[in-house]
Formats: C-alpha cells, sequence, structure tokens
C-alpha cells in the first residue's frame, strides 16, 4: 500500500515516464551497437565520438541556453516569447557557425588536429541546429508537463538514428561512417516534437511580439550571459578527453574511450537525465511556492544514492566481459570503464540537481567552479601524455579530478538550498 502510494506521487509518476522512454530508447542504441562494433572500426567510432563531442561543445553557444528560461515565467504568454526567442537563436547562431566553418574551414581542422572529420564539419552546425530545436521543444513539454511527449521523442530519434546507422553499415555507403544516421534521427525527433507541440503553440501564437520577446530577454539576461559560458565551459571539461585523446593518442584509443563512456552512462544517463528534468520542473514549482527547496534536494539525492548501488555495482562487474560482447578489438573497454566508474557515480548524484543554478541564480559562482574543473582536467591529460605518454593514467587522474569536484559541487548544493530556507524563513 505504501508502495503504491508512492508510484502515485506527481514527481514520482513524472520521473518513471522519462525514465521509460529513456530505457527503451537506450536498449535500442545499445543493442544496435553489437552490430555497430562490427560493421565499423575503432577509428569510424573515433570520428563519430569526435563529431558529437564538437556538437555538444558548441551546443550552449548555439542556444545562449535561453530554452531553460521556458520553464520559469508564471505565464504562458511570456513562456510562448522565450520559446520563440529560443528558435531565432538558434537559427542565427547555427548560420553564423556556418559562415564560420566555410571561411576558417582549414584553420579549424590544423589547429584542433582533426583534419579527419573532412566535409562533415560542413554539418556540424546542421546538428546543432536540429539539437537547438529539440532541446527548445523538449523545455516546452517539460513546461507543460507533457514529459510522456519527451520520452517518446526519444525513443523515436533512437529507432530511426540505430536503423539508419546499420543500414548505412551493411551497404556500400559504409565510408560514410556513423554521422549520417545521427542527423537522420535528430531530424526525426524534430518533426515528432513539433507533432506534439504544435496544438498548444498555435493557441497561443497571438501572444508573440518583438517587444516582449526584447523584455524577456532583458529579464532572463543571466541566462545567455552565465549559463552560456557556464554550459560551454562545463561541457567542453566532460568531452574535452576525446579531444584530447584523438589529439596525443589517436582517433582509435578515442573511440574505445568513446564505447566505454556511452556503456558507463547508459543505464545511469535513464535515471540521470528523466531525474533531472521533472526536478527542474518540480524545484521550480517549490520555489515560486515558497516551500522547502532543501527538502526536495535531500529526498532526490538520497533516491539517487540508493538507485546508484543497482547501477554502479553490476556496471563494474559487467565491464570483465565487454570484449565478449562487442568483440576484441574492443578490449580495452571494460579497463577504460572501471576507471571512469567512481566519477560516473559521483556525477550521477550531483547531475540532476544542478538546475538549482537557474533557480538561486547562482551562475557567478558555478562559473569559477567550471573554470578551474576545465583546467585540471586539461592537466590530467597534458600529465598523463608529455610526463608518461600512458592514456590509463590520464583517465585515472581525469576520473579522480571528477570525484573530488563532483563532492565539493554537491556539498554546495545542499547548503545554498538550506540557506535559501533560512532566508525566507526568516523573511515571512
Amino acid at each position: 500500500m505504501q508502495l503504491f502510494s508512492f508510484l502515485k506521487k506527481e514527481f514520482v509518476k513524472n520521473v518513471l515516464t522519462l525514465i521509460t522512454g529513456s530505457a527503451l530508447s537506450q536498449i535500442v542504441i545499445y543493442a544496435s551497437i553489437l552490430l555497430l562494433t562490427r560493421l565499423f572500426s575503432t577509428e569510424v567510432f573515433g570520428i563519430y565520438m569526435l563529431f558529437t563531442s564538437s556538437v555538444f561543445v558548441l551546443k550552449p553557444i548555439i542556444s545562449l541556453q535561453f530554452e531553460v528560461a521556458i520553464v520559469l515565467p508564471k505565464k504562458d504568454e511570456d513562456a510562448v516569447n522565450v520559446f520563440a526567442l529560443s528558435l531565432v537563436v538558434v537559427l542565427l547562431t547555427s548560420i553564423l557557425s556556418l559562415l564560420i566553418i566555410l571561411i576558417f574551414k582549414n584553420q579549424i581542422l590544423a589547429f584542433f588536429e582533426i583534419q579527419k572529420l573532412s566535409f562533415f564539419i560542413y554539418l556540424i552546425p546542421l546538428s546543432n541546429l536540429f539539437l537547438g530545436c529539440i532541446t527548445t521543444l523538449e523545455y516546452w513539454n517539460n513546461r507543460a508537463k507533457k514529459f510522456k511527449n519527451i520520452a517518446n521523442g526519444n525513443i523515436t530519434k533512437a529507432s530511426v538514428m540505430s536503423a539508419s546507422q546499420i543500414a548505412f553499415g551493411a551497404s556500400s555507403f559504409n565510408y560514410l561512417g556513423l554521422i549520417p544516421g545521427m542527423i537522420v534521427g535528430q531530424l526525426t525527433q524534430i518533426l515528432f516534437l513539433i507533432k506534439k507541440s504544435s496544438t498548444a503553440i498555435y493557441r497561443l501564437k497571438n501572444e508573440i511580439s518583438l517587444n516582449k520577446m526584447l523584455l524577456l530577454t532583458k529579464k532572463y539576461k543571466d541566462i545567455p550571459l552565465f549559463n552560456t559560458l557556464i554550459n560551454f565551459l562545463n561541457t567542453l571539461s566532460n568531452e574535452i578527453p576525446v579531444l584530447l585523446i584523438t589529439k596525443y593518442f589517436g582517433l582509435s584509443l578515442a573511440g574505445i574511450y568513446g564505447l566505454a563512456i556511452k556503456v558507463g552512462k547508459a543505464p545511469s544517463g535513464i535515471v540521470q537525465s528523466s531525474v533531472s528534468q521533472v526536478f527542474f520542473n518540480k524545484a521550480t514549482e517549490v520555489y515560486n511556492k515558497q516551500e522547502n527547496l532543501y527538502q526536495i534536494v535531500k529526498k532526490t539525492c538520497f533516491n539517487l544514492l540508493k538507485i546508484s548501488l543497482l547501477i554502479f555495482i553490476p556496471l563494474f562487474f559487467l565491464s570483465y566481459f565487454l570484449d565478449i560482447v562487442f568483440g576484441k578489438q574492443w578490449t580495452d573497454v571494460g579497463t577504460y570503464l572501471r576507471i571512469l566508474i567512481p566519477w560516473l557515480f559521483m556525477m550521477f548524484l550531483s547531475s540532476p540537481i544542478t538546475s538549482l543554478i537557474v533557480i538561486l541564480n547562482k551562475q557567478k559562482v558555478i562559473l569559477f567552479y567550471d573554470i578551474f574543473l576545465l583546467i585540471f582536467r586539461f592537466l590530467a591529460f597534458y600529465i598523463g601524455y608529455y610526463f608518461y605518454n600512458d592514456i590509463i593514467i590520464s583517465l585515472v587522474l581525469f576520473s579522480g579530478i571528477g570525484v573530488v569536484f563532483n563532492i565539493f559541487i554537491l556539498i554546495y548544493f545542499f547548503k545554498i538550498s538550506k540557506t535559501e530556507n533560512k532566508y525566507r524563513n526568516a523573511y515571512k
């Protein structure tokens, strides 16, 4: 009876909806990887990881993080203007990034030593345009608590992307690799979300105006000013292993690392991203109603801790058998994964509640945190390469730094949510 009551709670129901969608999409993706690792080489996976890392690093700049503000306004009339503003920004910055690539292609490829991306570099702005539209539509559905749409959108993308990648791999177009399938999957997800969101957006279309968009830009100016830089630095520090492994150790090892991360983040990412989206919605609601924010932070972290034991203990034992699962050329995937598990565990606890940064307007503090994190992560790979020429040492240092910084940020989140409650109680 107690379990039934727990499952009926809105927060839990929304999380379970997203987890179900994420789980199904991840099952599709990882089932396809069993074939893809046999259709493509470690180097092709390295090119794919380099492409996706480039897209993710640029994404905060492309959107300027305006989509995050869609959830914040109390009125739908304001929210739809933030939605429209976000789409305009994504379109303009994607065009600008394409122009930059057209002019400086050779210099960019040479500077980052990513010549093997070749003509795929032209697809980065297109993928960023699609990704920006997807996140904007997801935040709109988040605001409306249409979590089922988000979940089904992920399943649709995963299914189409995986089928496309397998089709390319088994055909005479095998040389094109994994990137075209990713683009096709993104496009399908956009079309699905547009279909599910168009009625609600159309109903509010007359509320959209340039003046309102400009006023809301001013109101939420801290988000593009600080969140863009914060998320850019955070994403760069998360993706820097692929960029630096490619530069220092080669594309093949970057591909092996990429698969290790995919396997490590698969089960945890299902819960992590789902809790993150629902937590942002719920914490914003709690904050606006001046209720107990610290309590929801504490409960969320405690539940994540319990779930983490069910994820990372089996994952550790599974890591010893990944060469059997993926093939002999992927022998080192398990070794890399075991090194990264401590960092993935701590990130699993802290990442879902990072929306407190936006809710409590703590962007300035987190900016310094991300700058130091990026510096130390770079040093991890620099030391591993220049002093030892050993990727294992680089990964051990990288994982250790991740553990320390995530412990720090977790303590900070508890502190600011508790302080906010005390402050509000004092002035009631």
